[in-house]
């Protein structure tokens, strides 16, 4: 059950599915269907040994040679350097191959133009980066390495194809500082560069989109490609045409306007988060509609589900996140059925509604899943931390948070149309990202985009000191412990990042550490306007930073003066998230570029993971060990946190599968648009 699902919408708020899709759009771009049986266990091996046969040793030597031809450019003049610019777009966009086998001189000359116009000197690893991106690979690179530069690198190449480039990122700030930041890159490479927002209406977003290099969202891009198709951008009978045209990154002959100028070329940064993380779900378009007497029922089915307890009236599943109900609990149903509206009285929607009510009692928590802010429930982004406007939830789970929280119950959503992430990205021509965290990922995304990943060594080697897990007996004991551990490093001098999983333990926190004197700086989605200073300073001496999670943040932590010589940054990980790769991102965040930092984690059966998904057995267990030696039961609760986060982590991608699987069905069984192509074949 995918409860905690949410997607975007383009005419009122976005829904997440909760039953099949109700319009589809016709497609453009034909896609090679998933392998199924032994062609899937092929595929898998194959997988297994490109990630054998990596091809970094080969790609390190040529962003080395490229680094000798970056300075061997170094005396020329301004005029030389644009000269040998206009060689490179002129092979780009007429003789890729030749491009191809100059690869390494072309990059050393887009190296020059970031040096002279942005003041930046790109290592080896970020050449090596560059190069990763262009040839379609994704590349892991650690935290503090500079991928923005290497995103701008490789994009310019992208950029003087003459294709549609789009750099995908984590969020609207993002996209607006980094196209702003590599601005003059671009501008002296002779390409257009923009950033899309969501408040921009479709005349100037369609101008945006004719840029080269267009910074923005995966929900932007995707909303955009959705209501192209649903205008009928192209005529059905030029499906061949005006599929070639797209690909060209030309709008199709006869076509109305279309926002979205192609689909060729998509880097996206911060690809774990965005190939993995966010595509649990679709992006669903979806209008506001009247349900007659939702908003009454709701409201007195809330009011049942309050006097109701667990155990005699109804079960909760913790792992599945879901509610059976008990007897009792139909009987009190029953009795209530005459005084809901007429529509809401069957016996199916009344107790789907109350499993509804139950849910979020149990599974959705405020300042954790959604904030309530001017009467309104506004959803909060699991891996970001940042509120979500616009977003709801579908099958009357919204109106559910609604009615428990006292505020206005607003109409539910009908879906317009909808698609995966997974489905899109794998329409781009040419994919490729970078990450901090995507090693583990490597084969899923080889299983879903057909990508290999390439690890890029770091600048300088990475001096970060982890300490062994610390396990605690439960919530209260572990603030108080992560309290007095803040202290003993800020009194050395150290600032500290404390990483929680909720805006609620993120000021649970903050007011332990205010009764011992310490005010900290948090950063969550009540306080995002002020990110970017909160990260950027949290570096600095004595600082003490809780957020609420530091993926896609963007902004290094840089040091404060004296503090290396301190130990440097000291992170605390509160809360194990349900995915490894999220606990690297908040540690990452210290040790860039070879400054030192350490990193402690604490774990406690109190946390989400180990209520969710650590069986009865194992609870025990990590309760046992804490009456052993510290070493020992940090052995045995390390142990069991990573088995529970494997679980989690397993139970995460059967759900995005399963929206894959489901995209594939729908395209079958809209036989219209693959019989047109058997004809034509």
């Amino acid at each position: 059950m995918n409860t905690m699902a949410n997607t975007t919408s383009w005419l009122k708020g976005v829904s997440t599915p909760a039953a099949g899709l109700i319009g589809h759009a016709r497609t453009l771009t034909p896609l090679t269907p998933l392998p199924q049986g032994l062609d899937a266990a092929y595929q898998s091996l194959q997988g297994y040994w490109m990630r054998l046969r990596s091809p970094r040793s080969q790609l390190l030597a040529q962003a080395k040679r490229t680094l000798v031809a970056f300075d061997a450019l170094m005396g020329l003049t301004q005029e030389e350097i644009q000269a040998r610019l206009k060689q490179a777009r002129s092979w780009m966009r007429l003789d890729p191959k030749r491009a191809d086998g100059h690869l390494e001189e072309v990059l050393a000359v887009v190296g020059q133009m970031a040096w002279r116009h942005l003041g930046l000197k790109p290592y080896a690893v970020q050449f090596m980066g560059a190069l990763a991106l262009h040839k379609g690979l994704l590349a892991e690179m650690a935290t503090g390495e500079g991928k923005t530069l290497t995103v701008g690198l490789a994009a310019v190449l992208a950029g003087l194809s003459g294709r549609a480039c789009h750099v995908i990122t984590a969020n609207d700030y993002l996209a607006h500082r980094d196209a702003e930041e590599m601005s003059q890159l671009f501008l002296a490479c002779g390409l257009r560069v923009t950033s899309m927002a969501g408040e921009l209406e479709p005349p100037e977003r369609s101008l945006r989109y004719d840029a080269d290099v267009v910074y923005l969202t995966a929900k932007e891009l995707l909303a955009d490609y959705l209501r192209d198709q649903m205008g009928e951008a192209s005529p059905a009978s030029d499906e061949q045409l005006c599929f070639e045209q797209w690909l060209r990154g030309e709008a199709p002959q006869g076509a109305s306007a279309l926002l979205v100028r192609g689909l060729h070329t998509a880097i996206v940064d911060e690809a774990d988060s965005i190939l993995i993380d966010e595509a649990v779900t679709p992006l669903i378009l979806a209008a506001p509609r009247e349900s007659r007497g939702l908003h009454e029922a709701v409201r007195l089915i809330s009011d049942l589900a309050n006097t109701l307890f667990e155990g005699p009236d109804y079960q909760a599943n913790a792992k599945g996140q879901s509610v059976t109900l008990n007897p009792p609990a139909l009987a009190q149903l029953t009795d209530l059925s005459s005084q809901l509206p007429p529509l809401w009285r069957p016996a199916p929607r009344r107790e789907e509604l109350l499993r509804q009510a139950l849910v979020v009692r149990h599974f959705f928590h405020p300042g954790q899943h959604f904030v309530v802010q001017d009467d309104e429930v506004v959803l909060l982004d699991e891996f970001t931390g940042r509120m979500t406007p616009g977003r709801s939830l579908t099958a009357g789970l919204h109106q559910a948070i609604e009615a428990s929280e006292g505020v206005t119950i607003t109409d539910p959503n009908q879906s317009l149309t909808q698609m995966s992430f997974q489905t899109f990205f794998r329409r781009f021509r040419k994919l490729s990202g970078c990450s901090g965290t995507i090693w583990e990922a490597s084969s899923e995304v080889w299983r879903v985009y057909g990508l290999q990943v390439v690890r890029v060594p770091t600048h300088r080697p990475r001096l970060t000191v982890y300490d062994p897990p610390i396990l605690v007996r439960d919530a209260v004991h572990k603030w108080d412990t992560i309290a007095q551990e803040v202290c003993r490093q800020i009194a050395r001098g150290r600032p500290v990042l404390v990483g929680v999983r909720s805006v609620t333990a993120s000021e649970a926190l903050a007011r332990v550490l205010r009764a011992q004197g310490i005010e900290p700086r948090v950063l969550n989605a009540l306080a995002h306007a002020e990110e970017a200073p909160i990260v950027s300073g949290a570096g600095q001496r004595g600082v003490v930073t809780i957020a609420t999670n530091m993926a896609g943040r963007g902004t290094d932590i840089r040091l404060g003066e004296g503090v290396p010589e301190l130990g440097g940054l000291h992170v605390i990980v509160a809360e194990v998230n349900e995915s490894g790769r999220i606990d690297r991102q908040l540690a990452g965040r210290c040790g860039r570029q070879g400054d030192l930092g350490s990193v402690s984690t604490y774990l406690c059966l109190d946390d989400d993971l180990a209520q969710r998904m650590m069986p009865a057995p194992w609870r025990q267990l990590v309760s046992m060990a804490l009456r052993t030696s510290a070493g020992r039961s940090s052995r045995i609760a390390g142990w069991a946190f990573a088995r529970a986060q494997h679980r989690a982590e397993a139970v995460a991608f059967q759900r995005r599968w399963s929206v894959l699987r489901s995209d594939d069905w729908m395209r079958a069984a809209l036989p219209f648009e693959g019989r047109q192509r058997r004809n034509r074949s």
